[in-house]
C-alpha cells in the first residue's frame, strides 16, 4: 500500500527520524511504541503530508488514498461552537452533502460504533473523553483506507479505553483499512496490533513484533502466553531506551 524508504527529519538541528523504512500493507493494524521524542507523531504527520521530510521517499501503491487522522491534540482539531453531528460530519459538509444525509451518516456511525452520545450537544459541553470520541468518529466517517491515530484514547479511563479499543477493532474488521496507531499503553498496543513497531530514541525501527493472536481480540487474551511474551519484550525495550 505504502512504502516508506529512508525517511529522515530534523528539527532545529536535532534528528527526530533517521533512515526510517517501513512497508505499510493493506488491511493491517500497526501499533507504534517508543520513548518520547523518537518521532512517532512526526512520522504520522509526514505520511499525512502535514510535514515535509528532509530526505527519503514515500511510494503510494494505491490510486486514491483517503486518510483519517486523529491528532494527539484532539481539542484543537474540533469546532467547540458546533454540535457533535456538525463536527463528525464536517468532511461531508465540505463536499456539499445535505444536512439530512450528514445527520443520517452520523447516527449510523454512532450506532455501529456502539456508544451513547447526544448528537445535539455542543463540543464545549463535553468531557475530554467525549471530545476525543468525536474526533475518532470524524476521522472514521469518511471510511478511510489509511487511519492515523496518535494516542487516540489518552483522555479515556482504562476500562473505557479497552471498550473503545474493542469497538475500533470491530469497525476495522468490518470495513478494513490500514491503521497506524501510536500508543504509550503496552497492553493496548499488543491487544490491537497485527504488528508492533518499536522505535528507538534515535528515530529508527529497533524491532517489529508480529502478533499472531486470532481476531477478534478479547480481554482474556491479555493474560495469554503470547500477550505476556510480547509485553516482556516491549517493557525490556522501553527500559533499555532510558539507559542509552
Amino acid at each position: 500500500m505504502i512504502k516508506i524508504r529512508n525517511i529522515s527529519k530534523l528539527f532545529n538541528g536535532k534528528t527526530v527520524l533517521q533512515d526510517f523504512t517501513l512497508n505499510i500493507d493493506e488491511n493491517r493494524f500497526y501499533t507504534i511504541m517508543g520513548p518520547n521524542g523518537c518521532g512517532k507523531s512526526t512520522l504520522l504527520n509526514i505520511i499525512a503530508g502535514i510535514l515535509e521530510k528532509d530526505s527519503g521517499e514515500i511510494c503510494r501503491e494505491i490510486d486514491e488514498l483517503k486518510i483519517g487522522y486523529v491528532w494527539q491534540d484532539y481539542r484543537s482539531s474540533l469546532f467547540p461552537w458546533l454540535s457533535i453531528t456538525e463536527n463528525i460530519s464536517f468532511p461531508f459538509k465540505v463536499k456539499g452533502v445535505s444536512s439530512k444525509e450528514r445527520k443520517a451518516k452520523v447516527q449510523n456511525l454512532i450506532g455501529e460504533f456502539g456508544i451513547d452520545l447526544n448528537i445535539k450537544d455542543k463540543i464545549y459541553n463535553l468531557s475530554g473523553g467525549q471530545q476525543q470520541l468525536v474526533s475518532i468518529l470524524r476521522a472514521m466517517i469518511i471510511m478511510p483506507n489509511l487511519f492515523l491515530l496518535d494516542e487516540p484514547f489518552s483522555a479515556l479511563d482504562q476500562y473505557i479505553r479497552w471498550q473503545i479499543g474493542f469497538n475500533l477493532e470491530k469497525m476495522w474488521l468490518k470495513h478494513k483499512s490500514s491503521v497506524l496507531f501510536v500508543s504509550h499503553d503496552v497492553d493496548e498496543a499488543i491487544l490491537l496490533a497485527d504488528e508492533i513497531i518499536l522505535i528507538n530514541k534515535n528515530g529508527r525501527i529497533e524491532k517489529i513484533l508480529t502478533n499472531v493472536m486470532p481476531r477478534s481480540r478479547t480481554k482474556d487474551m491479555m493474560t495469554s502466553r503470547e500477550h505476556i511474551v510480547h509485553k516482556n519484550e516491549i517493557v525490556e525495550f522501553l527500559f533499555e531506551q532510558t539507559k542509552r
